[in-house]
């Protein structure tokens, strides 16, 4: 089996989400037999390198919407 995991190297999500996999494949009685390919994945390919920026601000303008939204965005609420 053939196993495809797109990531961002910069993203805390796609990291947490490695070690579930990792940790699942461990677990997996035929991980032997699964070949796991890295892919990588840019979040947001138009960022400056090196730059940054406050999470919420740049999230309300990434997909329109209030600050107020994306701060409730990032609590998960």
């Amino acid at each position: 089996m053939r196993v495809d995991v797109w990531t961002d190297i910069n993203c805390p999500f796609c990291y947490i989400g490695k070690a579930r996999f990792e940790k699942a494949l461990e677990g997996f009685e035929h991980s032997g037999d699964v070949q796991v390919i890295h892919r990588s994945f840019e979040l947001d390919p138009s960022a400056t390198p090196g730059s940054s920026e406050p999470v919420v601000p740049m999230i309300a303008k990434k997909y329109g919407i209030s600050e107020a939204e994306a701060a409730a965005n990032e609590r998960g609420l």
